[in-house]
């Protein structure tokens, strides 16, 4: 047959935690590079790669400049391979974190003189479309990617198989779809002859030396390529010096190259560098096919098992973004703030969620110090994220509240196209103001205002129309006192205070916009609400058209529960993987919330507020606030929860039942799911940035999805899994996917706890699609708005 190369990829795979805490993990990777380097002066066949390029930045942090200069050397000498991807991380990680990020590192290289053309990553088993534009734009033209098809699965229906990966603005990546990170290690090549994970062979318990287990695996590993049509006569192996996460180099490896050559089979081993490997590719004149679309990440579904930290996590990246945009020579706001929100950013986007026990042992200490910690890193992110933007908005003319001047609201709009948006201000007074109008203070012109109330005093809203970076004031005009109110003729509420007489209804509607038990309607939108099923209908009066998809199982923005007991002999763990990639199984217990109470809250200038209350398993207290704009047409959903602590594997998700053709805004990219893909990914779930787009021809749904990132599409009914290529449709069933706890190891166990997740639904022109998700953008992160003093004239 010929000889055949293996080419022994070494690294050690990046989990920042998992095996033990954040920091122990960076000082472990540290040492990493330190003992390999004092390896390569012993040994100079010896060759290692840096599977993320956190790892280096965080020893040359550390380094001596002797440590330094000895590090570039191996590296330029091709004893080091470096990778030019930071971090295996998720697509909760925005694009302009991302990149960032990157050019930094692009810089720190170019300043070392060590470019980096080649990336890897471990365990993840996809990335958002528009990682392909930033690893172009950073001079990377080719991606190894070591999947893990634990609950996930390879693209193409093909692993060890190369491609071109055409990023959305034409780009081209050379990709080499790859094994397992350990498959070196389970072949026996480093240690873990003895064990059975990728490779199904019953050769754990044969009775043969731990060599002799070795000899046959790799044989058989070859034999199996050849039989399956494979081509090249060189693959690439990744393994780590043990067969675990956070691996420290090992020199064992040479010793057994060493010991199997001298047998003089066909198969030859070699230390290799991810360059060298790609050199070897590309000079196979190899013919090789190309692919565009994203590249949907099976692994993205963990963001939804901490939804209380991703909603400060998400907070903080719209602040961070604002700051940038607001400010973009860092003028205004403090370099270190800015600095810190920015990793913090891209370290908690990492894909390790949490200890290794977390769903066996969530009591142990370990599991919840990991926890704290990952917490921290979202906490910490929007701490110097909102320090940036206060230091923002008193260059912008914030103030504190002062007893001897003069209230103002101020909005800023921070993108760049016009937008129309709510100034909120909590109060816990008018200082001074009792009877008033609010009126634009440069033309003194009235503007529509609405107050509202929070917890400690009035909400003050105001409706602001602002150009693209416009800035405006608005001050309270004071009025007259009206006449005191008395009886009259027309008795307009009970006796009880409550407003139910019909044609009092039809007058507020007359007004503006009006509710009542079943029904919410202003002069954008016609709202049914019918018992038990909760919203039926949503009539956009100016398109006439009904938004809402027919033959949907749940009404818009109903709650489905799920959760799947455990078989008998089964315990926490294995529940969960015997689901495999279904996240649920045959005997899921699905609950959908029932309508068993609407509640009229607000209705007047600006908005009617509704309040729809859902009895669901699961949960001890669950609605959703439903708000209808009557200046635009726009819809804010507030979905609020008690949700109840579940040990088993349990889905929380919200209906989005919408005509029109789907799109989703991913970090750097727009795609249509099960149309924008590669080959063989994944159709049930996606992660996405600010929200998604249900596009018709008469109009379009443009949905921002400001905490909950994860979106499900299909049936939620236990199915063999479909993938990209094999039929699943576009339009079809649309989830928010709110929170989940299924993973047998790393998601957090319990997701108990109070909740609010915000929605901002708008009706629009159908146009083209990156001014949607534009809008969608803008719908997230809203407007600048803030209180300002100044001195009374």
């Amino acid at each position: 047959m010929g000889e055949f190369t293996l080419y022994l990829i070494h690294s050690s795979h990046t989990d920042v935690g998992y095996t033990d805490t954040q920091e122990k993990m960076k000082a472990h990777h540290v040492a990493f590079i330190r003992e390999a380097l004092a390896i390569i002066r012993r040994e100079p066949r010896f060759k290692w790669n840096c599977e993320s390029y956190w790892c280096v930045e965080q020893f040359l942090k550390e380094a001596s400049p002797e440590e330094t200069s000895d590090f570039v050397g191996a590296v330029s000498r091709g004893n080091i391979g470096l990778s030019a991807s930071y971090l295996n991380l998720t697509d909760l990680v925005p694009e302009y974190v991302h990149r960032e990020i990157m050019e930094a590192c692009r810089k720190q290289r170019e300043t070392l003189g060590i470019p980096a053309r080649s990336a890897m990553t471990a365990d993840v088993n996809g990335y958002s479309w528009g990682f392909a534009d930033i690893l172009a734009e950073q001079g990377v033209t080719r991606l190894l990617s070591s999947i893990h098809t634990h609950h996930g699965y390879h693209p193409l229906f093909c692993k060890q198989t190369p491609f071109y990966w055409e990023s959305p603005k034409g780009r081209h990546i050379l990709c080499w779809n790859g094994e397992h990170y350990n498959l070196g290690n389970e072949l026996g090549i480093a240690q873990a002859s003895w064990f059975e994970y990728t490779i199904h062979d019953g050769m754990s318990g044969a009775p043969l030396s731990e060599f002799e287990k070795a000899l046959r695996r790799i044989d058989a590993y070859v034999r199996s390529l050849r039989e399956q049509g494979y081509s090249l006569d060189f693959a690439p192996v990744c393994l780590s010096g043990n067969m675990t996460d956070n691996s420290p180099p090992s020199l064992r490896i040479l010793d057994f190259m060493d010991r199997y050559q001298k047998l003089g089979g066909e198969v030859v081993l070699k230390m290799a560098t991810l360059d060298e490997f790609f050199e070897a590719l590309e000079a196979s004149n190899m013919e090789i096919p190309t692919y565009r679309g994203d590249w949907t990440d099976w692994w993205a579904d963990g963001v939804g098992s901490t939804p209380a930290d991703v909603i400060q996590y998400r907070s903080a990246a719209r602040s961070y973004h604002i700051v940038r945009k607001l400010d973009p020579e860092g003028k205004a706001t403090p370099e270190e703030a800015r600095r810190d929100a920015l990793y913090n950013l891209m370290f908690y986007g990492e894909h390790t969620w949490g200890y290794s026990s977390s769903i066996t042992e969530p009591f142990h200490p370990q599991v919840n110090n990991l926890d704290q910690w990952k917490r921290l890193y979202a906490l910490k992110a929007c701490e110097s994220a909102v320090i940036a933007r206060e230091a923002l908005q008193r260059s912008l003319g914030e103030t504190a509240v002062s007893l001897h001047k003069e209230l103002m609201f101020c909005a800023v709009n921070p993108h760049d196209e016009p937008i129309e948006g709510m100034l909120r201000q909590d109060l816990e007074h008018f200082y001074g103001h009792r009877h008033f109008r609010v009126e634009d203070a440069l033309d003194g012109s009235p503007v529509p205002f609405q107050i509202s109330r929070y917890s400690r005093g009035p909400e003050m809203c105001i409706w602001a129309k602002l150009g693209p970076g416009e800035k405006k004031m608005y001050r309270l005009a004071e009025l007259p006192e009206s006449a005191l109110p008395s009886a009259g003729r027309k008795a307009l509420t009970g006796i009880e205070g409550v407003d139910d007489l019909d044609w009092r209804l039809r007058e507020r509607l007359a007004q503006g916009g009006g509710a009542s038990f079943d029904w919410l309607e202003n002069r954008f939108f016609r709202i049914a609400f019918t018992p038990g099923t909760g919203i039926t209908s949503i009539w956009d009066k100016v398109h006439g058209l009904e938004l809402m998809a027919a033959g949907r199982p749940y009404g818009a923005f109903t709650p489905v529960y799920e959760v799947t007991e455990r078989r008998v002999g089964e315990d926490y763990l294995t529940v969960r993987r015997n689901m495999g990639r279904n996240r649920k199984a045959a005997r899921t217990r699905r609950s959908a919330g029932s309508l068993a109470d609407v509640q009229v809250l607000e209705c007047d200038a600006l908005y009617t507020r509704v309040e729809l209350s859902y009895r669901m398993e699961g949960v001890k207290a669950c609605a959703v606030i439903l708000t209808a704009y009557h200046l635009s047409p726009r819809l804010e959903i507030d979905f609020r929860i008690h949700k109840e602590s579940v040990w088993e594997p349990e889905n929380l998700y919200l209906s989005l039942p919408f005509a029109g053709e789907v799109w989703l805004d991913k970090a750097g990219a727009q795609m249509r799911p099960r149309m924008d893909q590669l080959p063989g990914t994944c159709v049930d779930f996606y992660a996405v940035q600010n929200g998604m787009v249900f596009r018709r021809e008469e109009a379009q749904v443009i949905l921002a999805m400001p905490d909950t990132p994860l979106v499900w599409m299909g049936t939620l009914r236990a199915h063999p899994v479909r993938l990209m290529g094999e039929g699943a449709p576009n339009e079809d069933e649309a989830y928010s996917w709110v929170m989940n706890n299924f993973w047998e190891t790393n998601f957090k166990a319990s997701l108990g706890g109070f909740y609010q997740f915000r929605y901002q639904l708008e009706v629009s022109e159908t146009g083209e699609i990156r001014s949607a998700f534009r809008k969608a953008e803008a719908l997230a992160e809203d407007i600048v708005t803030f209180y300002h003093f100044e001195d009374r004239e």
